[in-house]
């Protein structure tokens, strides 16, 4: 069902693995990968981080969250928030286009809305 939003964001984004849309409890709804990837447990992990910036920012009245990026020596994670229940995961090599990641995941969220 997101499976094409999901290649889409993956296939236009220079190294672009794979992506992943999952409930903030862990459940995975969707996944595309290009290469092997770990994503569902990368997300499955992430999850309960998300959970926690998201509760964080709400405490200190900040705002909502919309988006988070990690960066290891191998890779950039890029989530955003889908919407109370979702969020979106992007894997990218460590030299990936992550700018271009987070300019098409922002455009392909409300696309993902209207299916729900």
């Amino acid at each position: 069902m997101f499976r094409e939003h999901l290649k889409k964001l993956v296939d236009n984004v220079d190294g672009a693995r794979a992506a992943l849309l999952m409930e903030f409890d862990g459940i995975e709804v969707d996944h595309y990968q290009k290469e092997s990837s770990n994503i569902q447990t990368l997300g499955t992990e992430f999850s309960q981080l998300m959970t926690h910036a998201r509760r964080t920012s709400q405490i200190l009245d900040v705002g909502g969250l919309e988006e988070m990026m990690v960066k290891t020596d191998d890779m950039i994670l890029v989530f955003r928030i889908v919407n109370d229940d979702y969020f979106l995961t992007v894997a990218l090599d460590s030299t990936g286009n992550f700018g271009k990641a987070r300019f098409i995941a922002r455009l392909i969220v409300p696309r993902m809305l209207e299916e729900f």
